[in-house]
């Protein structure tokens, strides 16, 4: 179990190295650092509270708690259908590389997106100080954070054995298509 949480903790560290400055880079104000703890990631965002609650010199912190893991969840079939096409060790070492860092792409894009929707769906607006979006950018939020969750993990491994499989779905289909009746 140990080897599976350390790949598991450098799976998150990839995703946290990148998932970091992208957040910042589109509210710098707001997403002050992005913390892990093993496979665990925490978004930390500055808010406004009132000035009472906040001691002299002190910002306000929202620790928003993300498991990035849930963003893969397609992966293990992914690499089942990688394992059992007919492809020489190369082609199948290639591939389950591909796949693995599509699925990264997969978690940095779901932490991003349910931060955003923490931040601004489910957070009161006066904790967020000056920071406002534009009427339609709820909408994309939810939108973004729908496709992470249950889209893209659902069919981006079936996606990509098509993309690596070509040649054998042609030769499948062409069987097919010559059988007599």
């Amino acid at each position: 179990m140990g080897r599976i949480d350390a790949y598991a903790e450098l799976a998150t560290a990839v995703v946290v190295y990148w998932a970091e400055p992208l957040l910042q880079c589109l509210y710098p104000g707001l997403i002050n650092t992005i913390e892990q703890t093993g496979y665990r990631v925490e978004v930390v965002a500055n808010v406004t509270v009132a000035v009472q609650n906040v001691p002299s010199g002190m910002v306000a912190e929202l620790p928003i708690p993300v498991n990035p893991l849930i963003y893969s969840y397609g992966l293990p079939l992914a690499l089942a259908l990688i394992l059992a096409s007919p492809l020489d060790f190369t082609r199948t070492t290639r591939n389950i590389i591909i796949s693995t860092l599509v699925f990264l792409l997969i978690q940095i894009w779901g932490v991003c997106f349910e931060s955003l929707k923490v931040l601004f769906l489910q957070t009161p607006v006066e904790l967020l100080g000056n920071i406002s979006i534009a009427s339609w950018q709820p909408d994309m939020i939810a939108l973004g954070y729908q496709l992470g969750t249950l889209i893209l993990p659902a069919v981006t491994p079936i996606i990509l054995w098509v993309l690596f499989n070509q040649k054998f779905i042609a030769q499948l289909t062409s069987v097919i298509v010559r059988r007599p009746e």
